[in-house]
């Protein structure tokens, strides 16, 4: 019964840390993304192409990975040769 207190107990403690820190890093991107100036036009398109094709690249290497897995690709070596004596 203490022992899943204690467990639950770390759990939230962990849970208002992490949550902390994530309103603590949103407060400090939106402060230096008020403070600095805007980008032209032509940043904004680079930065959002770019930001597609590495979403495109990291699904499709993702899909790879599990097409392989399926596929039995991974399975480890094996060989039907009897072995020399």
């Amino acid at each position: 019964m203490t022992e899943a207190i204690v467990r639950n107990t770390k759990h939230w403690l962990l849970s208002a840390a992490l949550a902390a820190l994530l309103v603590l890093a949103t407060w400090y991107c939106a402060s230096v993304w008020q403070a600095t100036s805007p980008m032209p036009l032509y940043r904004n398109v680079i930065l959002g192409v770019a930001a597609i094709l590495m979403l495109v690249i990291g699904v499709g290497l993702t899909a790879l990975m599990f097409y392989s897995r399926r596929k039995g690709y991974d399975e480890p070596a094996r060989s039907d040769r009897t072995p020399r004596e």
